[in-house]
């Protein structure tokens, strides 16, 4: 991971994601988790996906926020009343990105289709929210996501 050129005196930053092939021909970027104690986690880059979103059954990692409620959609095929929640220090590649909002979505569903394909553990959706934030650019052919930190 190094300084991949400064913006406007802020730094962009790269760092390293595989590719899940779920089916042939149908793949997810997935980057690596970082949260105390949870060992091989990882988060589907989502460019498709407004809003972050994150495993509710994950309490230790986020503070709901009671008052908050937010619809979803494209995680199934009805519109979904979802809580939201901030997950207080969100780092990617060992980079402080600071807080992260999120709407809280049960994750069995998706881990259970992910074992069938690969043992990765998915814990959320880094969505366009946060990636348009931080100016992402995806390198599929080096595998790396160039992120903007502040």
């Amino acid at each position: 991971m190094t300084p991949f050129l400064a913006y406007k005196h802020h730094v962009m930053q790269e760092i390293g994601f595989q590719i899940v092939e779920l089916e042939e021909n149908t793949c997810h970027p997935v980057i690596r988790a970082e949260f105390p104690g949870l060992e091989d986690h990882w988060w589907i880059i989502d460019t498709g996906a407004s809003k972050s979103v994150f495993d509710e059954s994950l309490k230790d990692y986020y503070e709901e926020v009671l008052e908050d409620s937010v619809m979803a959609t494209g995680l199934g095929k009805e519109m979904v009343e979802t809580n939201s929640g901030t997950i207080p220090l969100f780092q990617l590649g060992g980079i402080n990105f600071g807080a992260l909002k999120v709407a809280l979505v049960n994750f069995l569903h998706i881990n259970t289709e992910y074992a069938k394909f690969s043992d990765k553990r998915i814990v959320g959706l880094i969505g366009s929210d946060f990636l348009y934030a931080h100016k992402a650019i995806l390198d599929f052919d080096k595998k790396v996501i160039s992120l903007i930190f502040y």
